[in-house]
């Protein structure tokens, strides 16, 4: 049996020349690769059919202090936001929606096709760059 394609295009994140061990994990079980860089803050490649991104996932659990301490976390990056979003050198995305016990700072590629295997090379030198960017813009301000 041939393994799903978002696997093997995340094989290729990890092993790629320039991914950086102290924020890229192993292969999720779920179209992602993530690590913890601080309790409750993952860095993850994230990737789906029709999009893909790279991102910081804040997310300390379910109960209501624990999603406080997450929005509060969030709050001290978004008021940092100017600083982050010029050292990463482009606007970022602050909310994604649909979430209600998580909060991410993320990087989006609407553009990205995961069944365009042949552009996968180029996708992941790309992701694996902004990825590194972002946590560079980020890392000042882990607490």
């Amino acid at each position: 049996m041939n393994e799903p394609l978002h696997t093997a295009f995340l094989k290729k994140i990890v092993n790629h020349p320039n991914t950086n061990p102290d924020i890229t994990g192993t292969l999720g079980k779920v179209k992602t690769v993530r690590k913890s860089v601080s309790r409750g803050v993952f860095m993850i490649y994230v990737v789906r059919k029709k999009s893909a991104r790279v991102e910081m996932w804040i997310y300390r659990g379910s109960k209501p202090q624990q999603v406080d301490e997450a929005k509060d976390l969030h709050h001290h990056f978004r008021a940092k936001r100017d600083a982050i979003e010029s050292a990463f050198g482009e606007e970022l995305n602050w909310d994604h929606g649909r979430r209600k016990t998580a909060f991410s700072i993320q990087h989006d590629y609407d553009t990205f096709l995961l069944e365009d295997t042949a552009s996968w090379n180029k996708w992941a030198d790309i992701m694996v760059a902004d990825m590194n960017r972002l946590h560079a813009a980020l890392q000042p301000h882990y607490l």
